[in-house]
């Protein structure tokens, strides 16, 4: 499930599936539209810049303008065009395709983009000791990626799967292999294994997009200069900055004074600024939905890692049920404990609808028929009771047979004020229902560790959307437990598996479709994430940006520019 997603609920989004690439027409430019910067706004710093091993979208706000894909989306027709690739053949069982890539391509250092380079950076993607498990498991099934000619490569799939063409194509960004193997293979200065080195870099790469990294200035700010020697297009913007302003009030004073030119906001500063008085004057806003909303969620942790010891010494993790969230009857009380209507109109304003499941709910992917668990504390105390948790001794808390509290810790990326509200209300629902809640405010690197490392009860955060077509393997299937897979609360279910494995083989739309019904109407039954709202953006865009459009999927800043006028001069601050 992909890639760029406004933050609609501002905790937190991961990189899920395959990129989203949205491909809009970019314009041909006039001279006097070039130039200026254009301030966006990051309110958690990305772990990395690693366009391979990077785990957050943000990371990807920033990689999207300096790395391309072979192919990619059309922003209105949502279907795939080309990228880096001027054409490609399919064959008729969608295993083999042929792209033809465009020999103007290079890279920013002027070297040419070559066949070489996509198989370099299939090889990499799928060498196990680099940190890219997300984007391999979705080409555990390709045999392989060969190159035919300096611009032709071939991807070979041993199976049929009905995305083999977005996955060969739009998974994986083109890096050069002339800089790159040398750390892919090992490094020479040090007793680091093959692929360590890759993995600790972390900013300064080389891509062949239309801007360069120029510096990363931790905790304040990200910036990138044009590519002056870009073989496609020009954009319109001499630099993009990327300001670090982590809490909501204050990004929303910075665009208000002019430090930034576009800003996502929760649906309560959407509410308060309807009536500003710069609205239209200074600032535009903007709602819309697309594929790339993604949804917010609890997670509810299904397992609990015991380390046991091997016959070499060594300790090995071993999953057991999670002694609270391992049953399916506890989990789905939590969802009837969970009054998401009355939060979507309270604290959400009424922006977004609940969600029922993984998928966008205008797809076709989603079963419309299945429909949200209503609030209800008497049928949530029902099943806890069914599942062993009562209150035994008059204490006006939940025990189990041993006397052992119902209480578990609910960890949470520290945020906006939204989030400290929505943790309140949940606290408060809890306690009152005879559960012990423990929240666990976190900063944004600490809470990635805490989901690598499986150590949580409990968590809210929000997946960015999967694109058109979504693939549920990455976060859904059992095999994605292990290795830090996407799969953290450690969703285990035959059945599940089965169909995932079923759908992604099925080329037939309507049976294929009909399997993911299948699979959204077991997750609605398990409820291992209680699916909370289907989110919307809400942008806020400077009037001194030109050419904004809303597209189908979305917004894309590559289209905008900025009048001469209401440009700034190096080093001048907005007034």
């Amino acid at each position: 499930m992909r890639s760029t997603r406004p933050r609609t609920v501002a905790l937190l989004a991961l990189v899920a599936a395959a990129s989203a690439a949205r491909a809009a027409d970019i314009p041909d430019f006039t001279p006097e539209q070039m130039g200026g910067t254009l301030f966006r706004n990051m309110n958690a710093e990305p772990q990395n810049l690693n366009p391979l091993t990077g785990k957050d979208l943000y990371e990807r706000y920033v990689n999207e303008y300096i790395f391309e894909y072979l192919i990619e989306r059309d922003a209105d027709t949502t279907e795939l065009k080309g990228m880096l690739a001027r054409r490609w053949d399919l064959s008729p069982d969608g295993r083999v395709i042929t792209f033809h890539l465009d020999p103007r391509a290079r890279f920013s250092d002027g070297r040419p983009l070559t066949a070489d380079d996509v198989v370099f950076s299939y090889e990499t993607v799928r060498n196990p000791q680099i940190d890219c498990r997300s984007a391999a498991s979705y080409l555990e099934d390709c045999e392989r990626c060969e190159k035919i000619d300096d611009h032709t490569v071939r991807f070979t799939w041993k199976k049929t799967y009905f995305k083999t063409l977005e996955s060969s194509g739009n998974l994986f960004p083109i890096l050069p292999r002339h800089l790159y193997e040398r750390n892919v293979r090992a490094d020479p200065g040090t007793k680091d294994g093959p692929g360590r080195h890759f993995n600790n870099l972390t900013q300064g790469f080389i891509g062949s997009g239309p801007y360069t990294f120029a510096h990363w200035k931790t905790g304040q700010e990200i910036a990138l200069v044009r590519n002056e020697t870009y073989w496609g297009k020009p954009r319109a913007f001499d630099r993009i900055v990327f300001r670090l302003v982590i809490e909501e009030q204050a990004s929303v004073q910075a665009f208000l004074s002019g430090d930034l030119d576009d800003l996502t906001v929760t649906p309560e500063w959407w509410v308060r600024l309807q009536a500003h008085p710069d609205r239209d004057r200074k600032f535009r806003m903007f709602r819309y939905v697309s594929p790339a909303n993604g949804y917010s969620y609890i997670g509810w942790n299904n397992v609990r890692y015991r380390p046991q010891r091997q016959a070499d010494g060594s300790e090995k993790p071993v999953a057991e049920p999670h002694p609270i969230f391992g049953d399916r009857r506890v989990r789905r009380a939590m969802t009837h404990l969970v009054d998401r209507e009355t939060l979507r109109k309270c604290l959400y304003y009424d922006v977004g609808r609940v969600a029922t499941g993984p998928f966008w709910p205008f797809g076709v992917q989603a079963d419309p028929s299945v429909k949200p668990w209503p609030f209800d504390r008497v049928e949530a105390l029902r099943l806890l009771k069914e599942a062993g948790w009562e209150d035994r001794d008059g204490d006006g808390w939940l025990e189990d047979p041993q006397g052992r509290r119902l209480s578990f810790e609910f960890t949470i990326p520290s945020g906006t004020q939204l989030t400290r509200d929505l943790a309140r209300v949940l606290v408060e629902e809890f306690r009152r229902t005879g559960i012990e809640v423990r929240p666990a405010f976190v900063t944004w690197s600490v809470f990635i560790t805490r989901l690598d490392n499986r150590d949580f009860d409990a968590v809210t955060l929000a997946w960015g959307g999967g694109g058109v077509e979504g693939d549920p393997y990455q976060i859904w299937h059992s095999d994605q437990m292990a290795d830090q897979g996407h799969n953290f609360i450690g969703f285990r279910h035959p059945e599940a598996d089965r169909l995932i494995t079923a759908a992604r083989g099925e080329l037939d739309a309507a049976r294929r479709n009909d399997l993911f019904h299948q699979f959204h109407r077991l997750l609605h039954e398990e409820q291992p994430y209680t699916f909370f709202i289907d989110r919307e953006s809400l942008r806020l865009v400077s009037t001194r940006i030109q050419g904004i459009k809303v597209h189908r999927l979305g917004m894309e800043t590559q289209e905008w520019w900025i009048p001469r006028e209401h440009r700034r001069r190096p080093g001048e601050v907005a007034r």
